[in-house]
């Protein structure tokens, strides 16, 4: 029950599942909320379309003649009513004489969330089979299967320090997180907790956030395994506990945040490796997984990111022949081979590199960096792999390889620009939206050059972007407009936000949306408001989209296990009684900063 006994979202759940409304809908109206029990079995059905669906289960001929079939029956004894017992070993028992698979715990497991749903015996084996089907990864028997390499690259993207400590003790993700995977945590949670994470896992629809939950407890418990540096059964059982920790009010953080997780990754390895990792097992992309120095990046994706929010920080590491010849017009170039040839003005560039990607990530562009090379085994991928290797010891966030190198980007279903030097006047001028786009392309490029040309031979702690002579590309409106005349209604220099008289404080975060979606944005902290700010697309320039009196702040909730996730719920107060109206999700790396200065002004205003 919501604050103020409101309950029409619950209304409003059981008349969309009447109407039968695409599952979607559902996911927007549960909204990460814990789902009521009495309407789990509707959700499910619905959301997994099993009604009408027919199974193997409806042709069995009740002859249980399985080769474990001793094992089966024991291990459905371990549900306490019969009728549950007879249906696990009727499911089992069909399931794996048809897949031809041997018996396994995992799938009494699979079988806990599932066999106390109101449901016929046949309509719980096609919520089983599609489970299974749909989000249990393949191959985790093998542990040195394709998921537990990837994993490691997930965490090593997000946190490399945390992923190098368990490295260096020799600890494998088989070695504490198989039963994760095989079970989706259902042999790790009790009945009712895992139930609770279906239900979200089930709405959600999405088969890689066991992944990224299982980066969000890792993540989560990063302080307590960093201070085991030596002893490795130590930590191998302490990272085997991490699900116990899980109670059943963790349930919608642990998934909002691996949601989080999710948005902040490049997405192009989930194509590359679905059907591998959920459907079978493909040698060759298996042992591709397994040689990866770091997560790789499609040509694709930094095509679409470079036209739409140029997410990617692109580092060109060929030497300097080929860049000058040609190159992507918005790449930083970082020369490789001065890491053996030259390692002071290598560590130079490197230092550049550093500060200039600060400065994107200030305006709000290039967070994740790519690097690239030639594509070509040989010594310019080498020297790639020793510098990006640098990177990850020296703890760098969010590294990623550019697949196929600089050659991909010429592909035919490219349209990003690349820079010819000497030629690029004698081409002619592409016509159209696109022309222009590409032209404004080239124009922050030359920008950028110059700025770090300034900044190598004349050093300084980073470049202010908010002095910068042009503006970035902007993504509001019509996308393709370049007017740089045109001022945003209400736009201020962030730089001035945090400087204004009444600016308490000013926390760059990111809004998390009812469906998990992320938006940049920054918290601006008054003595009378609480103001949402987003980018403008302009270098430095912020709008405000949301603005709260104090007053008005009801509740401000988080919880123990992912303290960075923050809800504030607007509202009215009387008494004993309140209402809440609306609210909004954040994710604050300084949530606990954040939090007690919103406290404090809101009593500063109480006393006034």
């Amino acid at each position: 029950m919501e604050e103020g006994g409101s309950s029409s979202w619950i209304l409003e759940l059981e008349e969309a599942l009447l109407d039968e409304v695409p599952p979607e809908e559902i996911k927007v109206l549960l909204a990460g909320r814990p789902l009521p029990a009495s309407m789990r079995t509707d959700v499910w059905s619905h959301c997994l379309d099993i009604s009408g669906r027919k199974s193997k289960l409806e042709k069995f001929d009740d002859v249980y003649d399985h080769p474990d079939q001793a094992l089966i029956r024991q291990a459905s004894q371990k549900f306490t009513d019969i009728q549950d017992m007879s249906d696990v070993e009727s499911i089992l028992t069909v399931f794996l004489k048809d897949s031809g698979e041997k018996f396994q715990t995992k799938y009494v497991d699979l079988l806990n969330p599932i066999i106390k749903l109101s449901l016929t015996r046949n309509e719980k084996y096609t919520v089983f089979q599609t489970v299974v089907d749909r989000f249990v990864p393949v191959g985790g028997d093998n542990h040195d299967s394709a998921l537990y390499h990837l994993s490691r690259l997930l965490l090593l993207y997000h946190d490399p320090q945390l992923c190098n400590h368990i490295d260096s003790l020799k600890i494998n993700f088989s070695d504490f997180a198989t039963s994760w995977f095989s079970s989706l945590l259902a042999g790790d949670l009790g009945p009712e907790i895992s139930q609770q994470l279906w239900d979200l896992y089930i709405v959600n629809a999405d088969s890689w956030l066991i992944f990224f939950m299982v980066i969000t407890m890792l993540v989560n418990c990063r302080d307590h395994i960093l201070e085991i540096t030596s002893d490795r059964k130590e930590l191998l059982e302490r990272l085997k506990r991490l699900p116990s920790q899980i109670e059943a009010e963790d349930v919608p953080d642990l998934v909002t945040l691996a949601q989080v997780w999710s948005a902040r990754t490049p997405s192009s390895f989930k194509d590359k490796y679905y059907n591998t990792l959920f459907k079978q097992v493909d040698p060759t992309s298996e042992a591709e997984v397994k040689c990866r120095l770091c997560l790789p990046v499609s040509p694709q994706e930094v095509v679409s990111s470079e036209l739409v929010n140029s997410q990617f920080f692109v580092v060109d590491c060929r030497p300097a022949d080929q860049y000058n010849s040609s190159h992507l017009s918005s790449a930083f170039h970082l020369d490789c081979g001065l890491m053996l040839q030259d390692p002071a003005q290598f560590s130079t560039a490197c230092s550049a590199l550093l500060g200039f990607h600060q400065t994107a990530v200030a305006g709000g562009q290039g967070e994740h960096l790519v690097f690239l090379g030639s594509g070509e085994p040989g010594e310019v991928e080498d020297n790639l792999n020793m510098a990006v290797s640098r990177f990850l010891q020296q703890h760098t966030k969010f590294i990623s390889i550019l697949e196929g190198g600089f050659a991909s980007l010429h592909s035919t279903n490219s349209t990003i620009e690349t820079k010819p030097a000497e030629k690029e006047s004698s081409q002619p001028q592409e016509p159209g939206k696109l022309g222009l786009l590409k032209d404004n392309l080239k124009s922050k490029s030359e920008s950028l050059k110059s700025s770090l040309l300034n900044y190598i031979y004349n050093p300084q702690p980073h470049v202010n972007h908010t002095h910068r002579k042009n503006k970035t590309y902007k993504g509001t409106g019509d996308v393709f407009s370049l007017d740089e005349e045109d001022e945003d209604e209400g736009a201020r220099w962030l730089e001035d936000v945090e400087k204004c008289d009444d600016t308490v404080h000013l926390a760059e975060c990111q809004r998390v949306s009812e469906t998990g979606q992320l938006t940049s944005c920054w918290l601006l902290l008054t003595p009378t408001h609480l103001t949402t700010l987003i980018s403008t697309g302009r270098d430095g320039r912020v709008v405000p989209t949301a603005s709260h009196h104090l007053s008005t702040i009801v509740k401000i909730t988080s919880k123990k296990r992912q303290p960075e996730i923050i809800t504030f719920k607007y509202g009215t107060s009387n008494k004993e009684e309140v209402t809440v109206f609306d609210m909004d999700r954040f994710f604050i790396p300084t949530a606990g900063k954040v939090t007690l200065m919103v406290k404090t002004e809101i009593e500063k205003l109480k006393d006034s």
